[in-house]
């Protein structure tokens, strides 16, 4: 408990907040090859297979467009959005680890990232935008699903698991740690932006915070 002085020079009691805890994680074995559906709070341990991994994100309803988002962050605490939706983002990290496809606007279309071990890289938040011109619905009421391939190893995180908020833009479905050696680690955070926010992800320090990023721009 801390105090404060009041009018009267007397010390008001006053509770201190609790400190934030971290979500448990569940560590969850990787299949030899196949799928396999990675639940919230879960975590898959990968080993580079020769060819990057890739993120593929979709959706199923008609006339909607959703954008898929990585945030990098660097050992040396620099961060780089790299998607294909805001004036800020970059197509490719400068090293060429991390590169996104381009923008899709259809059903039936995905956009891609396609993620490589690199020593300089510590992590990578990866979300999906609904675009403004959606207008109110939710991630699980359009379909929006997601895969992590790597090698003949998928991982999924379907729109099964996802918010049905109608006010909710912005849905981070993973983080993306950096091992040693070519080892990877994928998280399914589940994190939701708040009601009507257009902010995007950011890092405080090794964490992931949603809706301290800078706004997304109409497309």
């Amino acid at each position: 408990m801390k105090g404060t002085i009041t009018a009267f020079g007397f010390k008001k009691k006053t509770q201190e907040a609790p400190a934030v805890q971290a979500a448990p994680v569940s560590v969850v074995d990787a299949p030899a090859s196949g799928k396999i559906s990675l639940a919230k709070g879960g975590r898959i341990n990968l080993e580079k297979r020769g060819a990057p991994i890739v993120i593929r994100n979709g959706w199923t309803a008609k006339g909607k467009d959703y954008d898929l988002k990585a945030l990098v962050r660097y050992h040396d605490g620099r961060t780089v959005y790299v998607g294909a939706a805001n004036s800020d983002e970059k197509l490719s990290t400068v090293e060429g680890a991390v590169r996104h496809s381009g923008d899709a606007t259809r059903a039936g279309e995905v956009e891609t990232l396609t993620v490589a071990w690199h020593a300089d890289i510590a992590s990578i938040a990866v979300s999906s935008y609904s675009a403004r011109e959606n207008g109110a619905g939710s991630f699980k009421k359009y379909g929006v699903y997601v895969e992590i391939q790597n090698g003949d190893q998928i991982v999924g995180i379907s729109a099964e698991d996802a918010s049905a908020a109608d006010s909710s833009y912005t849905l981070c479905f993973g983080e993306i740690t950096y091992g040693s050696n070519g080892q990877l680690a994928v998280t399914n955070l589940e994190l939701y932006s708040a009601a009507g926010s257009e902010h995007r992800v950011g890092y405080k320090g090794d964490r992931v915070v949603m809706d301290i990023g800078p706004i997304g721009q109409m497309k």
